[in-house]
């Protein structure tokens, strides 16, 4: 990267992003993926003008986890890492690209590439994972990683990996608590860097997308009661922070009301119907701007 100016570097990595966010439909109809390969090959040089990853990486015992089971084991980390000096920046640089080409190949519906880059970009996070700089992007690789398991039906997998970016939100939360480091801010000058409440925003919204998946895992293992707490306060969160889909709010609040009728709960499912009521007359008059990239945070 001696020879290549920094701002070209991140000028690579924004505009990898912006072909990232292109609609599918927006693509030639016989190209659908046509601007995510444009973002693939904008990402992988980016990858080579960083170098090669620092090489004590590969040197842990974990690395060699073919499933990451070292990562996310609930419990851990214990202590705060930051990531300081030049190699440790290189490593988490380099994670960010891979936590990005990870879900560029999922988009695509290569999965074992996509599981692959997620892994990588764990891998080398592992060491500074509670950091205010890594702490984000890093439960958001376990969350895509927890989708995909789950899109494979290997349910127990996917469980793991959600729970444990559960528990790492909340050992962050407890231990630290200032808004941390957004992903993308990696690639961005100072003068550029988010504010702390837009950090805060868009790290709450990581974490109500973790509890999101977390209830379809527990519905999937009929875990019914956990189910119904997940659902509740992924609804709950996304009415806090204003961030959600009417339509797709209000059936899913009217599904949990089911349950509650199941239960004999009849106060809780009035309250649940009568929400998804109002949520749903809100159609067309709420702007639903969350794209495909973000579902995947």
């Amino acid at each position: 990267m001696a020879n290549t100016p920094w701002a070209e570097v991140c000028e690579k990595f924004q505009a990898a992003l912006a072909l990232s966010r292109v609609e599918l439909h927006k693509n030639p109809e016989k190209e659908p993926y046509k601007s995510k390969y444009s973002a693939r090959a904008l990402l992988e040089e980016v990858k080579a003008l960083l170098g090669p990853a620092p090489e004590d990486e590969d040197e842990r015992p974990e690395a060699d986890d073919g499933l990451g089971a070292g990562d996310h084991a609930l419990g851990l980390p214990t202590e705060v890492v930051e990531p300081e000096g030049p190699i440790a920046q290189q490593a988490v640089r380099l994670a960010v690209i891979e936590f990005h080409l990870g879900v560029n190949h999922i988009d695509t519906e290569e999965l074992s590439a996509g599981e692959e880059h997620l892994v990588k970009c764990l891998r080398l996070l592992r060491r500074y994972r509670l950091s205010h700089d890594c702490v984000s992007l890093y439960i958001q690789a376990q969350n895509n990683l927890g989708i995909l398991w789950s899109e494979r039906e290997e349910i127990e997998t996917a469980q793991a990996y959600l729970e444990s970016s559960e528990a790492l939100y909340n050992q962050y939360m407890k231990e630290i608590g200032s808004p941390p480091l957004d992903p993308t801010e990696h690639f961005l000058p100072e003068e550029e860097k988010l504010t702390e409440q837009e950090r805060s925003k868009r790290f709450e919204k990581v974490y109500t997308h973790n509890l999101y998946y977390l209830a379809q895992v527990y519905q999937h293992m009929e875990m019914f009661e956990k189910a119904a707490h997940y659902c509740h306060s992924t609804l709950k969160r996304q009415l806090e922070h204003n961030a959600y889909h009417p339509i797709e709010w209000a059936i899913n609040a009217a599904t949990l009301s089911q349950f509650y009728i199941n239960k004999l709960c009849f106060m809780e499912a009035r309250h649940c119907l009568s929400a998804a009521n109002v949520i749903f007359g809100q159609t067309g008059k709420v702007s639903t701007t969350e794209d495909r990239q973000h579902r995947r945070a």
